[in-house]
This record gives structure tokens, C-alpha cells and sequence, in this order.
């Protein structure tokens, strides 16, 4: 893809499931990747890893640092820390988030406090450092993970919905900003994907159950998804057939949210 070769790429939450894939298939493209997450060592390791699995001259990353993105501070200097890798980041990719799983009553509140800093301040912090200087150079992308969730929004994750479904209506707005001034803008939005979320520990009282396995993608398929939706530069991305179909079945049957879910 065209596109994606030779671009200066911010990858945030790059241990993670999706993470090491975006890695992997950015590489694979040609692309100048810089990472960052919270655990240095567990980053350089991966990074190391995925490195040596794609060998390539035009493959190559300019550069590993670990922040935490929960904090105002921690954004400012993952920025900082580019602007010393590379006077400018083509695409940023806000990949970083976190789950949290049971009865919303029953959620602590520095968990909720701290699921709306990763999942939704620190995207719309780093956008908003990042596009000084796209709308400067009239360039740039930028692309959040929500999920099918801020479509579909799924009960015993109530946070994480709520998160999720901030972060859509952010991108949408944001797309319709600057999208004359030559930026653009990609939500994606996978469904259930076989990463370290799914075991995510409930808070309180709920049993978590096991979603079947046909339910499940592989982090692999819903990357390559979103691969395509950015080098097209798609505002709205399902990865795969199933999060497709769920997103149409919404439209459709809408009274599907008024059903209850009982804990068994």
C-alpha cells in the first residue's frame, strides 16, 4: 500500500494484542514506526522481536519509549519525545485502551476515572498535540480503536462502552474539523478479538463467561481490516464480516438494546 510506505507512525499500546500487530503489518508495509506503552522492557522485547521477523531495509522503527498515558504529563512528553525522533508523525494511531468488566454499581471509582484517561482523554490529548503541526503542514491521520461497542453497547461493560462511544463521536466530529485542512480521520471499531482483554478480571459480584469461540477474531484479521480502512482513509472501519453485520443489525432491529440481561 502506497500510503502507508515511508510514513512516520505513532503506534500507542504496542504490546498489546492488536499493538504487536499493528507493528508486524505496518512494518510489512514499509512504514517508520515509533512505539510506545507503559512496560519499557516488555516493548523493547517486542519490538526487538517483531523487528527481526521483518527483515527489510525500508522496514524499520525510529524509536521505543514507555509513558503513561492516564496522565496529561504523560502525553506531553510521548509528543516531546517524537518531535526528538522526527521533526513530524504522518499518522498517530491511538491504540492504547483498557476493559473493565461487572456491574457498574459495583465499580470502583478510580477505575472509572482511570478507564476515561486511557480510553478517551489521552487519544483526544495527543490529537490535539499532533495536530499543530498537521494542520501546519496541511497532512496528516489520525486513527482511534473504538470498538463495536459504542454501536452495539454491551452490557457488564458499561464503562467501557461509555469510553468507547466518547471516542466515536469524537472522531466523527474532529473528521468533519479538519478534514479541509487536509487530515484524516478513522474510527475502527473490531469486536471481540482474541487479546489480553478477554481476561480482563471482573470487579465484584458478576462470573465472567467465556465468549464462544466463533464470536472471537484473530487480532491478525481485524489489523489487516484496519490496515485497508486507513490506506483508504475511511472514516468508519468494521473489521471482518461479523462486526459488519452487527453494526447493520443496529440500524435495523434497534429495540435490541431494550432487552435486559440477567445475571445467571
Amino acid at each position: 500500500m502506497s500510503y502507508l510506505k515511508d510514513k512516520k507512525i505513532l503506534l500507542t499500546g504496542a504490546t498489546g494484542g492488536f499493538g504487536q500487530e499493528f507493528t508486524r503489518q505496518l512494518l510489512q508495509q514499509g512504514s517508520q514506526l515509533i512505539l510506545t506503552d507503559m512496560d519499557s522492557d516488555a516493548l523493547e522485547k517486542k519490538a526487538a522481536e517483531i523487528k527481526d521477523q521483518c527483515q527489510g531495509s525500508s522496514r524499520s522503527i525510529l524509536g521505543v519509549f514507555a509513558y503513561d498515558l492516564s496522565t496529561a504529563e504523560g502525553c506531553e512528553n510521548v509528543y516531546k519525545r517524537c518531535k526528538e525522533i522526527s521533526p513530524h508523525v504522518d499518522i498517530l494511531i491511538n491504540n492504547a485502551g483498557i476493559l473493565t468488566y461487572g456491574y457498574f454499581h459495583e465499580h470502583p471509582a478510580g477505575a472509572i476515572k482511570k478507564i476515561i484517561d486511557v480510553n478517551v482523554l489521552a487519544p483526544m490529548l495527543l490529537a490535539r498535540l499532533f495536530l499543530a503541526d498537521m494542520t501546519a503542514r496541511r497532512s496528516g491521520h489520525i486513527v482511534f480503536l473504538s470498538s463495536l461497542a459504542s454501536v452495539i453497547p454491551t452490557a457488564f461493560e458499561t464503562s467501557y462502552t461509555a469510553t468507547k462511544c466518547a471516542i466515536r463521536g469524537f472522531g466523527m466530529a474532529l473528521h468533519r474539523e479538519v478534514l479541509p485542512l487536509g487530515i484524516a480521520v478513522t474510527n475502527i471499531y473490531p469486536t471481540y478479538a482474541d487479546t489480553n482483554m478477554l481476561n480482563t478480571k471482573a470487579f465484584g459480584s458478576i462470573t465472567i463467561k467465556r465468549v464462544s469461540s466463533f464470536m472471537i477474531y484473530s487480532p491478525k484479521l481485524v489489523v489487516r481490516h484496519a490496515i485497508r480502512g486507513i490506506a483508504k482513509r475511511r472514516l468508519h472501519v468494521f473489521p471482518g464480516l461479523q462486526a459488519s453485520l452487527y453494526s447493520q443489525a443496529a440500524k435495523l432491529w434497534p429495540m435490541v438494546y431494550a432487552i435486559p440481561l440477567e445475571k445467571k
